[in-house]
């Protein structure tokens, strides 16, 4: 496990075999643990010198759940914002089932679910166990750019 902290809390990483299986976002505030390469992009990204992370990853998603994830990775970029009806037009799913994938990313950051944002709000944030991360997620979208 490795530890990245911030103002509003800890970015907890956890590998297996040199490969983040996972990252959880806490409003605790934790010490920093380790210096890698996780550490070091998401550091970087933090500090706006990193736009995409790109360190080994495994996962495992059904099929649907990993066309989400993998299309907001890969077609929404940093600083932007895509909303869960459109994302879910692009995709031709329902909007219900982008949210379920969304909620149950198990590598948020890397896969960028903070910049999906509701019609009317900027939606709902799942950060680790249920938790909510509302706070994460304006924090992120504020770091980006995306909004003020």
């Amino acid at each position: 496990m490795s530890i990245v902290s911030c103002e509003i809390g800890s970015i907890i990483v956890h590998t297996v075999d040199n490969r983040c299986v996972r990252i959880l976002l806490s409003t605790e505030r934790l010490e920093d643990q380790d210096d890698n390469i996780f550490t070091e992009q998401i550091r970087g990204y933090l500090r706006g010198e990193i736009r995409l992370l790109d360190f080994p990853v495994s996962y495992n998603l059904g099929p649907v759940f990993r066309k989400v994830l993998e299309y907001l990775r890969e077609k929404v970029q940093y600083g932007t914002i895509i909303s869960y009806g459109e994302l879910a037009k692009q995709l031709k799913l329902n909007p219900r089932v982008v949210g379920f994938a969304l909620a149950n990313n198990p590598l948020p950051l890397y896969f960028p679910c903070h910049r999906v944002v509701g019609k009317n709000s900027i939606g709902g944030f799942t950060v680790g166990k249920g938790e909510s991360g509302l706070i994460w997620k304006e924090f992120l979208l504020k770091l980006e750019g995306a909004i003020r």
